[in-house]
């Protein structure tokens, strides 16, 4: 089951955890690919989701910046402020642990990220409307989601309303590379 938990009802301790879980899963699926057997040879940076989330060139996110496209009312809509769904390079991982709004007020009721261009396969869902985001903007999930290389990071939100302009709807994503890939 997954779930969201606000930060302010996290301790320091209770965040480093979640931290090191999303590590370890990433570890686990590098180790299952055979892209590494331990955390130093990885490398763990934030995603920067106009270079991570970008891929191919013209989809995802156009810019350096969390926001959406328009979101239409009660339909689930990509997060992403372009057509295409973002694929992740060939050595890379994403493991998302957190989601964040920093629009008061926070429209957007759920998020969910699924596998795939046409998002066939849901990985995980995650209602954050009763969460009140305008009071806690960020909330970390209970288990992290991964996705792995060459896969479709196909994320969407639903809002109870029309948002034109789009929503500062964003994500803690770590992108995890063996080292000597883009940094090291």
């Amino acid at each position: 089951m997954s779930f969201c938990i606000p930060k302010d009802e996290l301790s320091v301790t209770k965040l480093e955890n979640y931290k090191a879980r999303a590590m370890q899963a990433a570890l686990d699926m590098a180790r299952n690919l055979k892209l590494a057997s331990n955390l130093t040879e990885l490398v763990f940076r934030e995603a920067a989701p106009g270079t991570d989330l970008s891929q191919p060139p013209g989809s995802g996110y156009t810019n350096e910046i969390y926001v959406t496209g328009a979101i239409a009312a009660n339909t689930w809509t990509s997060v992403y402020d372009t057509a295409t769904v973002p694929v992740l390079g060939n050595r890379q991982i994403a493991v998302f642990y957190k989601v964040w709004n920093r629009d008061v007020p926070a429209n957007i009721s759920a998020v969910r990220f699924r596998l795939g261009p046409t998002g066939a396969t849901t990985k995980g869902w995650f209602p954050i409307e009763q969460l009140d985001c305008q009071w806690t903007p960020e909330l970390w999930f209970s288990e992290p989601i991964v996705y792995g290389p060459n896969q479709a990071v196909f994320i969407e939100c639903i809002s109870p309303v029309a948002i034109p302009v789009g929503e500062h709807l964003g994500f803690g994503c770590y992108i995890v590379e063996p080292v000597g890939e883009a940094v090291s």
